[in-house]
């Protein structure tokens, strides 16, 4: 009896010091504060512990480019991602045109037999290239469209600015004024890569005569090494540029489309301004015509019109000219084609 009663202590001793002493399965949940603390959980096998990632740096001001020029203020510019207008149809090349031809407006497309269209004036030889386009070798060129009237200095009644604002035009109502110009041109040989294809309107002749009065225009320029711009001639020679931006690749070697459009809008005041824009057709498709320049001369962009009386010397050129061009230099070898400059509908 003794024995049992020994026995039954001991395995109660035995009992209570596994219940006292033993380590929970868990581990131990207390800290020295006598709180319950929540340990962290395992992560579940094969998914990576997340690394925090670290704070995204300032993006780094553009680079300017070593051949830019320095420009004087630019007009109003709208935002990069102006959307290029819905297309309008196409011309009689098969080219999309981005604004419709104005019903009864001027129109011009390059003749079948570009040599004996008198309505267009290379003032250079040009030749008939296998493929149907045409060749010019010339590092000085200047081809010139004409509405239907022609041109006729003697039929230019006055240079004044003010007088040619308050009318509208040049030479006669239909001057080439608010226009679409579309060329396509291959550089096959360039003396600099840093010159241009330029497409301008809205005045005439370009030389020292009427003290260079004649010679108004707005510039689109597409360089050879893919910039573009646009540059207001108030009379010849007086520039302003606006900055360059990029626009495509190097030109040497393949065909491009490219389009310069201009035409007056609303401004301040109840006067004019005008919007200029630049569309290139990287892939000479016909189709894809991507604006890649859009700005509006409101009346504060250079100018000193007063040499040719204006009373306001950066007021807009708002006035048509009879002479649009298709001009480049320092490329001796250049082949182009569906040139066309139309009076449109904006």
């Amino acid at each position: 009896m003794r024995n049992r009663f020994v026995f039954t202590s001991s395995a109660l001793l035995l009992a209570l010091h596994a219940f006292g002493c033993g380590a929970s399965p868990e581990g131990d949940t207390t800290n020295p504060s006598g709180e319950v603390s929540t340990p962290a959980p395992s992560p579940a096998p094969g998914v990576p512990t997340p690394v925090a990632e670290p704070e995204p740096e300032g993006t780094p001001e553009p680079v300017p480019s070593q051949t830019e020029v320095p420009a004087a203020p630019a007009p109003t510019a709208p935002p990069e991602d102006t959307p290029a207008p819905a297309p309008s149809g196409v011309d009689g090349f098969g080219v999309t045109m981005l604004y419709p031809t104005k019903p009864g407006g001027e129109a011009w497309e390059l003749a079948e037999n570009a040599t004996a269209d008198k309505r267009f004036d290379p003032q250079g030889t040009i030749t008939r290239n296998a493929d149907g386009s045409w060749k010019m070798k010339s590092t000085k060129v200047r081809m010139s469209a004409f509405p239907a009237s022609g041109y006729d200095a003697k039929q230019i009644p006055t240079y004044d600015r003010d007088v040619l604002a308050s009318r509208g035009y040049m030479q006669a109502a239909n001057d080439w004024k608010n226009i679409e110009m579309t060329g396509f041109v291959k550089v096959n040989a360039v003396n600099n890569n840093q010159d241009n294809f330029a497409w301008y309107a809205r005045g005439g002749k370009h030389n020292d005569n009427h003290s260079g009065c004649e010679g108004s225009s707005y510039k689109g320029g597409l360089h050879y090494d893919g910039r573009v711009r646009w540059e207001k001639e108030t009379w010849h020679v007086s520039y302003d540029q606006a900055p360059y931006k990029p626009a495509a690749s190097a030109l040497k070697g393949r065909w491009v489309g490219f389009k310069a459009v201009m035409h007056n809008v609303p401004g301040a005041n109840g006067g004019e301004a005008v919007k200029l824009e630049l569309y290139l057709n990287d892939n000479a498709d016909k189709v894809t015509w991507k604006k890649v320049y859009d700005l509006t001369d409101d009346g504060k962009w250079g100018g000193d019109a007063q040499h040719c009386g204006g009373s306001v010397g950066a007021m807009p050129i708002t006035w048509g000219g009879p002479i649009a061009t298709f001009r480049w230099d320092n490329a001796s070898d250049v082949d182009f084609k569906w040139l066309s400059v139309r009076e449109i509908q904006p």
